[in-house]
């Protein structure tokens, strides 16, 4: 893919080994990027498990021989994201690209047994941290006169909601509805923004969902992963590293006809209301 070098690349969420933050990081380092990698940390407190995935993260992008910034950042907190943009330009001199990926899972219940507390953290992070994000790298972007290229992470369940997950489908719908207006308002400054809609990938949060699964029906997480897979019809569930590509080819010159677009990655899995 072409279109990377003297690039610099954002990435929220990067504090999961086993996560499509980190992933996508290392593929847009691969491709000639420079990357600044956020996560979700206490301040200076450099012992936690989170801090030191985003330190080993930015130190495996040195090793490819690009420059990396780990920032500890809350993406619902608009004077830390203002922070965050504001080092990763300092650091590495400028913004192009900005991978939205940090969400959370949020409850399982019904909607009705949903607290208010649990609803609000849903969208608080998943709607309110991308749009708190967004807004401060387009104004950056738009400063730069370049271009740029914004993807947002929603969720096959944006586009194909399932009992029981009402404030993350809710959120995750929201994102896409996000995606296509602010794709109509920075086209003319040649900011492309997209989703991307994963379906089933193996991560840390994925591995949670079987953990619940397979503790709530009495089964192993083994057993939990093939029914999940049985529902793939390409008969896999697909890893971070294969969902990297496409990030990559959204954010390459190759992608550079594509806007107001929200993706399904699902390995033909149908987009139907279960």
């Amino acid at each position: 893919m072409t279109g990377f070098e003297g690039k610099v690349a954002l990435v929220t969420g990067c504090g999961k080994e086993l996560g499509i933050g980190r992933a996508a990081a290392l593929r847009l380092a691969r491709e000639g990027a420079d990357v600044a990698v956020a996560g979700r940390c206490a301040e200076g407190d450099e012992s936690s498990v989170i801090w030191r995935g985003l330190a080993s993260t930015a130190d495996e992008i040195r090793t490819l021989g690009r420059r990396a910034a780990a920032v500890a950042v809350d993406i619902t907190d608009e004077a830390r994201v203002d922070a965050m943009i504001t080092r990763t330009v300092g650091e590495l001199g400028r913004l192009d690209i900005v991978f939205n990926n940090a969400g959370a899972a949020g409850a399982m219940n019904l909607s009705y047994q949903l607290t208010p507390a649990q609803w609000r953290e849903t969208i608080e992070v998943n709607l309110n941290g991308t749009f708190i994000v967004s807004r401060a790298a387009a104004k950056v972007m738009i400063k730069q006169k370049s271009g740029g290229c914004m993807i947002n992470n929603s969720s096959w369940r944006g586009l194909a909601p399932a009992a029981f997950m009402a404030a993350y489908c809710v959120s995750k719908a929201a994102v896409v509805s996000l995606t296509e207006v602010m794709a109509l308002e920075l086209a003319p400054h040649r900011i492309r923004v997209n989703a991307i809609c994963p379906g089933k990938i193996e991560t840390d949060m994925e591995r949670w969902g079987w953990d619940m699964k397979a503790k709530a029906f009495g089964k192993t997480i083994e057993k939990v992963k093939a029914e999940e897979t049985a529902k793939v019809p390409l008969g896999r569930i697909s890893m971070p590293d294969e969902l990297a590509g496409l990030i990559a080819f959204l954010a390459s010159d190759e992608g550079a006809y594509i806007t107001g677009q929200a993706i399904p990655f699902t390995g033909g899995m149908p987009l139907v209301r279960v």
